[in-house]
């Protein structure tokens, strides 16, 4: 639908087992300042109550929406359902556990406005807020935003964008072709995509989003993460020299081995840094992967008996917090 001053924007929730989180997310889209919005929940072949929440939220508001079930397929399958199913000149993504801050589709549409079709998508900061209840920090940290033209910064992973506050254009959509459903990060993939046809990306730097930080968001399929830059990269490699390709592969096995020790997978760092060793032939790798894997380096050292005990009361002050 072509509206010129108010064009239609369609909101996608791709929503997989978020009964406890998917009514804050859908009531952040129906209470945005921009009015004309057609939002479009897609449930994943959810297991628990996820679907019967949503369909009571519709049940209960003055808005209407329209609900998707499909069978399980991941993200990019009901990301790619949604977008199918819409009619926005332009398509916004929220993952069902984070929530839209109230200006955030009008400021983007006015973003949009300002930028002219050069522009095909447009992204914000946000912040991220723990289950606790401390306060929200900021979502983009030590992070470089994606901005203006840059292709190959984003296929590199020297920037980035805020996935839950993307809008981008229709044209675009259609032109890229959907989500990657074969990829875990799909995310990345399709800025890349957008990039790699020539459109600049524009950012604000306000916080238009609210992400939620709980244990079990943590990205649990860690490898299969870090395998999706190889697989983005692969895509565009007559687009960089010999030289470029290398480093970007190197500079991946790195931020592995960095990424997999943060999230306490010690295996899958070592296996990062070891491929790194051996592609650079030189002990730099392995200085880095026992910097940044010092305190298992050092439980590895320890004598079984120790290292049991170690867990066992690891594992009991754990009991006992959840209790």
């Amino acid at each position: 639908m072509i509206n010129s001053e108010h064009p239609l924007v369609s909101v996608i929730i791709p929503a997989y087992n978020h009964d406890k989180y998917v009514e804050r997310a859908i009531r952040s889209v129906l209470t945005q300042t921009y009015r004309h919005i057609e939002l479009i929940v897609v449930d994943d072949g959810s297991t628990d109550d996820t679907l019967a929440v949503i369909e009571q939220v519709r049940s209960k508001s003055e808005k209407d929406f329209k609900i998707i079930a499909k069978k399980n397929g991941g993200v990019s399958s009901a990301l790619n359902a949604g977008i199918a199913a819409s009619h926005g000149e332009y398509i916004a993504i929220l993952a069902s556990d984070d929530w839209f801050l109230p200006e955030k589709i009008a400021r983007q549409i006015a973003m949009f406005s300002a930028a002219g079709p050069t522009t095909g998508m447009v992204h914000a900061n946000g912040l991220i807020q723990s289950e606790d209840g401390g306060p929200p920090v900021n979502l983009l940290g030590s992070y470089r935003p994606a901005e203006g033209l840059c292709f190959k910064e984003l296929v590199a992973r020297g920037v980035t964008a805020i996935a839950p506050s993307i809008m981008v254009r229709r044209s675009v959509v259609d032109q890229v072709g959907g989500f990657d459903e074969t990829l875990v990060g799909e995310d990345l993939d399709f800025y890349a995509a957008v990039a790699a046809h020539g459109y600049a990306i524009g950012f604000d730097p306000t916080p238009q989003i609210v992400k939620s930080a709980r244990a079990d968001n943590l990205a649990t399929r860690v490898e299969l993460f870090f395998n999706d830059p190889f697989i983005t990269l692969a895509k565009y490699r007559d687009r960089f020299t010999a030289a470029e390709y290398l480093a970007m592969e190197n500079g991946f096995y790195a931020g592995m081995g960095r990424a997999s020790a943060g999230v306490g997978e010690f295996a899958l760092s070592w296996k990062a840094y070891l491929t790194l060793f051996r592609r650079r032939r030189n002990a730099a790798p392995l200085v880095e992967f026992a910097a940044q894997n010092a305190r298992y380096l050092v439980l590895a050292a320890l004598p079984r008996p120790l290292r049991s005990r170690l867990r066992r009361a690891r594992a009991d002050i754990r009991s006992k917090a959840d209790r």
